[in-house]
């Protein structure tokens, strides 16, 4: 019984420290995760659960393991805003998947999207192939489209 209670302690310490952690890495950093988010946020879950499953670990192990990684993505989303640079070797840049509704079978090919996955996305934007301008897969892995603009009619 006193096992569980120690498991119940380390876990709402733990998850405490976790949403503040969270918190301070910002919304941007959990709305549109990049790949070094998504290796942060897979970091910060293992050190959470070491310290909830392993009551011979000091609690303040994990604690520290959490917030350091906090900070570390919190100073690292600082520098991608101020150095350009950085933020495209950290975050990646757009792969532009279609120009003036022609596809790039070399940069679907690179970027190991299928021509389905692509007909999906357009289908899913209500948007014909014909129709756009630029499409492009985002560092994020989501398909943005630009639709070619439509001529006025003359009155």
């Amino acid at each position: 019984m006193a096992e569980l209670f120690t498991l119940l302690y380390r876990t709402a310490i733990l998850y405490i420290v976790a949403l503040m952690v969270f918190r301070l890495m910002g919304k941007r950093t959990l709305a549109k995760m990049g790949p070094f988010d998504f290796a942060v946020i897979i970091m910060i879950g293992e050190a959470v659960a070491i310290g909830m499953e392993d009551t011979k670990t000091p609690l303040i192990n994990a604690i520290g393991i959490t917030v350091v990684l906090g900070l570390l993505q919190y100073l690292l989303t600082w520098l991608n805003v101020r150095f350009n640079w950085l933020e495209k070797l950290t975050q990646g840049v757009p792969s532009r998947l279609v120009f003036q509704g022609q596809v790039d079978e070399r940069e679907l090919k690179k970027e190991r999207v299928s021509q389905a996955d692509l007909m999906m996305e357009l289908r899913q934007k209500d948007t014909a192939l014909k129709d756009v301008q630029e499409a492009h897969l985002e560092p994020t892995g989501e398909i943005s489209i630009l639709k070619q603009s439509k001529p006025k009619n003359k009155v």
